[in-house]
């Protein structure tokens, strides 16, 4: 242990107070889930329309002491300071700070990418890894005075809501897809504007899952897309990549083109049946976590299914047909496939395709300066707390 510094669990305790299903505060106390939370921000996200742990399983109870950590998949870094009374997805860890130990500054050094590396390196070989709080517990941190933890979490406060505001400019242009989905197209389960129903398979042309050969975290081979780079939303995260190796014959098998549908078959209940759409950014190929399914474009338009698959209520559809416990989920490829599928006129979906292209182009403008500003950020939380790895 460095001088100065002292283990995690020194600054703060587990306080896993659980709620059961049957207990009146179920239904009293406003509910977060993993997916709510945004990775690396903190910043809670209600619409992804998730109904996970709604009277359905045991949930951890919080209130604004707390910092929640959410140790399902560590590097998407997901730390929330909430300021509410709620309750927790159990994937989510309350951690209550001691006294003389600062809310915020306890967040900031859960937040930063040293703590991130500390507890990734003692997870291996699992397919959905989970933090070990004992691990994380016993990392060595820095202790300053109060005064001094203050100071550290007012910088990085003031250097966080300038990430956020960018981070909810490009949330608010996101949240246009399935607003103006509805419009032109009306819920999609309802039907409301009478479209005819056809089974997915019915504009599909191929219905494929992904390779299975294990992935490497060193270039070598092709890129290959796994769970974590696909958001809830639908969005592409390609940040994290993997590389597998194979030969020409499976790439040419499973080499991903530009509209091909990446529907997430398996994962925890609440995020089976994430669906991504490739644009086509680089050669890659998809894990056998997905589905990946290409469509017949004088029937449908890719982005037309991408948009169907990512509405509220499509989600909140896929959600109640997942199978199994809501640790491991799925849905196969027959189910997939025999989807209802509204099919409206192929000029109505290219104008959608179209609007939200340009939408896209936008946002994708405003991408490097974030980038910026989001790595200032982290080589400043680096300078405050110093090299602690």
């Amino acid at each position: 242990m460095s001088a100065g510094h002292v283990p995690l669990g020194e600054l703060c305790e587990m306080d896993r107070q659980g709620i059961q299903p049957d207990d009146p505060l179920t239904a009293e106390l406003p509910f977060v889930g993993v997916e709510n939370v945004v990775g690396g921000t903190g910043l809670l996200n209600f619409d992804t329309d998730s109904r996970i742990g709604d009277q359905k399983s045991t949930t951890f109870r919080f209130n604004r002491r707390h910092v929640l950590y959410g140790k399902l998949r560590p590097y998407l870094n997901k730390v929330a300071v909430p300021e509410f009374v709620g309750r927790c997805s159990t994937e989510l860890v309350p951690l209550l700070p001691r006294d003389g130990v600062d809310r915020d500054f306890l967040a900031h050094l859960l937040r930063r990418k040293e703590t991130v590396e500390f507890v990734m390196a003692s997870i291996t070989g699992s397919r959905m890894p989970r933090a070990d709080m004992k691990v994380l517990m016993s990392m060595p941190v820095p202790f300053p005075s109060l005064d001094e933890q203050r100071r550290i979490a007012d910088i990085l406060n003031r250097a966080a809501r300038i990430e956020n505001l960018r981070a909810r400019a490009n949330k608010y242009l996101r949240n246009f897809f399935p607003a103006l989905f509805v419009r032109m197209f009306g819920d999609p389960i309802e039907n409301s504007k009478g479209w005819n129903i056809k089974p997915l398979k019915y504009a599909c042309i191929l219905a494929q899952y992904g390779t299975s050969k294990k992935a490497d975290e060193q270039p070598g081979g092709i890129p290959v897309l796994r769970m974590g780079n696909v958001a809830y939303d639908g969005d592409l995260d390609c940040t994290d990549l993997k590389y597998v190796k194979l030969s020409d014959a499976e790439i040419e098998k499973y080499v991903l083109c530009t509209g091909d549908i990446l529907f997430n078959r398996t994962n925890s209940k609440e995020l089976v049946g994430k669906t991504g759409i490739w644009d086509g950014r680089f050669k890659a190929v998809a894990a056998s976590y997905f589905i990946r399914l290409r469509m017949d474009k004088s029937i449908v338009c890719p982005e037309y299914v991408w948009a169907f698959m990512n509405s509220h209520a499509m989600k909140r559809h896929l959600f109640n047909m997942a199978r199994g416990a809501i640790g491991q989920a799925n849905i196969n490829a027959k189910e997939l496939k025999s989807l209802p599928l509204p099919v409206p006129p192929i000029d109505l979906q290219r104008q959608y395709a179209e609007i939200i292209g340009r939408v896209r182009d936008t946002t994708a403008a405003t991408e490097p300066s974030s980038a910026t500003v989001s790595t200032l950020n982290t080589s400043l939380a680096t300078h405050l707390f110093g090299d602690f790895r």
